[in-house]
């Protein structure tokens, strides 16, 4: 995962209960430089953010008519899809697309979260069964099912869900430079007691899904407050948890570890400093890509001639409205 200024959190510690919406214009710029020599195709995916219950998304017209909105089978996330013939590409060339979006967004809390209110069963329907099962770095056996059985959780999901976010406040150390960190790697997670947001969540994610709470890992970019215009270049994450009729409740807690006076706040809140921009693990993107499903998918991806190409970058600028 990605350092986040600290500046950007003591903004966001200043105004975390402030239920106020923002308008924000966002220009997300999207490149890729070094081609290789006598590649003859690119295929470039990039996330796009959508519209849902805390945030209003305007993506306006741009570069992406020139390639097509998709959305994965899996997750139902939203892609812009773009085919190049690299025929007459020069490798020094810098191929770019930016996509410019307007936005409105608003703090959501949930209550029952708050109060830690039980909620009583957990009604789990098919549509559910992804966010209960193993992903790659995220196996339910080994030393998930070992902290599940140490932490002798409660059966309501709220009470369960709380009580997980205590343990890794308070056992794990946020290191995002530690030799390993960034992936969401629950057995060196455990093992290591440390980590960046990716880890964090990874481990709380499991545990919820072993006990049978449906969890959720989502990633975002952060706009700071109060600054009129920013850069952002780092993505961050955190979890959700599905606890029947309050819904999804969003929790953070590598950031509750990093700012203790924001510890019961990040249960059950997310903030309007967040863009939504995607969720899930191991994504199998649309169309497909010919690599392996894809760890996280809060960065474009890009292949040239069907095998993963790395100098995928992207930038954010942004303004309040």
């Amino acid at each position: 995962m990605k350092l986040l200024l600290m500046m950007v959190f003591f903004s966001y510690a200043g105004n975390a209960f402030a239920d106020t919406t923002r308008y924000v214009k966002l220009t997300y710029t999207t490149y890729i430089t070094n081609l290789p020599a006598g590649a003859k195709e690119l295929r470039w995916w990039i996330p796009v953010a959508v519209s849902d219950e805390r945030q209003t998304v305007e993506l306006l017209p741009g570069d992406q008519s020139t390639g097509y909105i998709t959305r994965d089978a899996k997750y139902n996330n939203q892609i812009l899809y773009k085919k190049i013939s690299l025929a007459k590409a020069n490798p020094n060339d810098t191929l770019k697309v930016v996509l410019n979006y307007r936005l409105v967004l608003n703090e959501k809390n949930v209550p029952e979260a708050k109060h830690i209110q039980p909620t009583g069963a957990n009604p789990v329907n098919s549509n559910m069964q992804v966010y209960l099962t193993d992903n790659r770095l995220i196996p339910l056996k080994g030393p998930i099912e070992k902290l599940y059985q140490q932490l002798k959780l409660p059966e309501d999901p709220i009470a369960a869900a709380r009580k997980t976010y205590d343990y890794l406040i308070d056992n794990m150390v946020y290191d995002y430079k530690a030799p390993g960190a960034g992936i969401g790697d629950v057995l060196w997670a455990c093992d290591s007691k440390t980590g960046d947001c990716s880890d964090y969540h990874s481990v709380f994610i499991g545990v919820c899904r072993y006990a049978g709470i449906p969890a959720d890992h989502v990633f975002g970019l952060p706009l700071k407050k109060g600054v009129g215009k920013g850069i952002v270049k780092d993505w961050h994450c955190w979890a959700r948890f599905y606890a029947g009729k309050p819904g999804w409740i969003t929790i953070d807690a590598s950031e509750a570890d990093k700012h203790p006076e924001l510890r019961d706040y990040l249960f059950g809140s997310l903030s309007n400093l967040y863009l939504t921009l995607s969720h899930g693990r191991d994504v199998i993107l649309s169309p497909a890509q010919k690599g392996a499903p894809i760890n996280i998918f809060a960065d474009p991806y890009a292949e040239v001639d069907g095998v993963k190409f790395e100098n995928v970058k992207w930038l954010g600028s942004f303004e309040e409205q």
